[in-house]
């Protein structure tokens, strides 16, 4: 299905039938192109735009918005990686911030799922400027498995005992 790569965020939501009424994410949004996507895991550039800019005395670029390229790239990995995509959740992504990012420089996120377990799924994330081995972020996240219709424990144990 993406054996054209790069493309851009907005056609592979698209193609993957998840822009609904043209909606393409704040992934779409920022310009993102994909430059790899496989089960090994995804690479992403983000064209450097004034609007990402979070200190403009420091002229640095947003740690928030760091933190959700990570996250999202992170759970593109796993569905990449599963048998059958399900719907997953964040349970727990720590953000490690080497560096500053400066202004005016694109961004490159890595992503990649070491382990799908029944119920919990583990990836690794790096984003960069110009140079791989100076990363200016790494994160460590963990991810729920199918969780979309899935009740609470606590709930069903509730149900169950006659609350």
């Amino acid at each position: 299905m993406f054996d054209d790569l790069p493309i851009s965020w907005a056609e592979f939501r698209r193609r993957s039938g998840r822009a609904p009424n043209g909606h393409v994410g704040v992934m779409g949004e920022l310009g993102a192109m994909i430059e790899r996507l496989d089960a090994d895991g995804i690479r992403v550039r983000v064209p450097f735009q004034p609007t990402i800019v979070g200190d403009t005395g420091w002229n640095v670029v947003h740690s928030g918005l760091l933190m959700i390229l990570l996250d999202s790239l992170c759970g593109i990995s796993i569905i990449q990686k599963m048998a059958a995509p399900s719907p997953i959740a964040t349970l727990d992504l720590r953000v490690d911030y080497l560096r500053a990012v400066p202004a005016g420089e694109d961004l490159y996120v890595t992503a990649n799922c070491h382990k799908i377990g029944r119920n919990v799924a583990f990836t690794t994330g790096t984003i960069y400027t110009n140079d791989p081995e100076d990363p200016a972020a790494i994160a460590n996240g963990s991810f729920m498995l199918g969780t979309a219709g899935d009740p609470p424990p606590m709930a069903t144990m509730l149900k169950g005992q006659g609350a």
